[in-house]
């Protein structure tokens, strides 16, 4: 039930959530105090906004895409929609399809510049994008939650963890886009503030990975779980992909760019800590349907 499609999903729609929510936000904040921006960083923030847009839009995509994909009968997809029921699963659904939605009318009013999805449509778009991107972000972990079959999912403490792991994501994702595009490097030190917001995120994912944890010793039905996870086999993934790439390495590259008051120059903390929210969501699966 749960193959590798369903953690690329995890993966995917995590960081294309987060980042939806992180480049919404930071829209919504930037053009309250637009009038006082020079006209080099606001072209520089429309740039990066299409380019995040754009890229969040293709990720939550192909996410979907991997979830479709692994149904056992993808053909009756669409009888979530045609015949709805109340359940954790529909919810889902409809959230991911609207967080499509929304993405492609951002995408489309941030590169073409329309104006009938301009001005204070963009901004009910952007304000509906970040409600919509919490709910997607927590969703999964709810989902796991809800399988009470699987001790070791059956707290809360995981739905903390997948969103705040889902936020980190979507701040590096947006980050790294940052970085990449061409000719824009002025808007790097306008990022600080989304550092700070970075080193907060991590703190917070700690925390709900210590609880999970903890959680899971407490519950003596997880112990063959707890038993896989800290195996010869497993532990180098858990230590250094979970903790190290995911959270204490991110951190550390954060704290140490903003004690320096200097604009990162290269984006390691972004990509390893990508690479560790996806160790983070094989180890929570693999473990859990062991």
């Amino acid at each position: 039930m749960y193959s590798t499609l369903i953690i690329a999903y995890l993966f995917l729609g995590g960081a294309a959530g987060g980042g939806f929510l992180v480049m919404a936000a930071w829209s919504l904040a930037f053009h309250r105090r637009a009038p006082y921006r020079s006209d080099r960083l606001r072209t520089a923030f429309r740039a990066l906004k299409s380019a995040v847009y754009t890229a969040c839009t293709a990720i939550l995509a192909i996410s979907m895409i991997c979830l479709w994909w692994d149904l056992e009968m993808p053909d009756r997809a669409l009888l979530i929609f045609l015949i709805p029921r109340p359940t954790v699963l529909t919810f889902g659904a409809v959230v991911l399809a609207c967080e499509l939605g929304l993405g492609i009318l951002l995408t489309l009013a941030n590169l073409f510049h329309s104006r009938l999805l301009g001005g204070a449509v963009k901004r009910v778009l952007e304000t509906l994008c970040c409600l919509c991107s919490v709910a997607v972000m927590a969703y999964t972990g709810v989902f796991l939650m809800s399988n009470i079959g699987v001790p070791l999912w059956h707290t809360p403490a995981l739905v903390g963890l997948f969103f705040f792991s889902a936020l980190s994501s979507g701040i590096s994702t947006v980050l790294l886009i940052d970085y990449f595009v061409q000719g824009q490097t002025y808007l790097l030190r306008a990022t600080r503030p989304l550092q700070r917001c970075h080193l907060a995120c991590l703190a917070l994912e700690f925390l709900c990975l210590g609880a999970f944890v903890g959680a899971t010793a407490a519950n003596p039905k997880a112990a063959a779980s707890l038993a896989l996870i800290t195996s010869p086999d497993l532990l180098p993934v858990s230590i250094l992909g979970v903790i190290g790439l995911g959270i204490v390495i991110p951190f550390l590259v954060e704290l140490y760019a903003l004690l320096r008051k200097d604009c990162r120059t290269i984006p390691v903390s972004d990509f390893v800590c990508l690479v560790g929210a996806c160790c983070l969501r094989w180890i929570v699966i693999v473990c859990g349907v062991h």
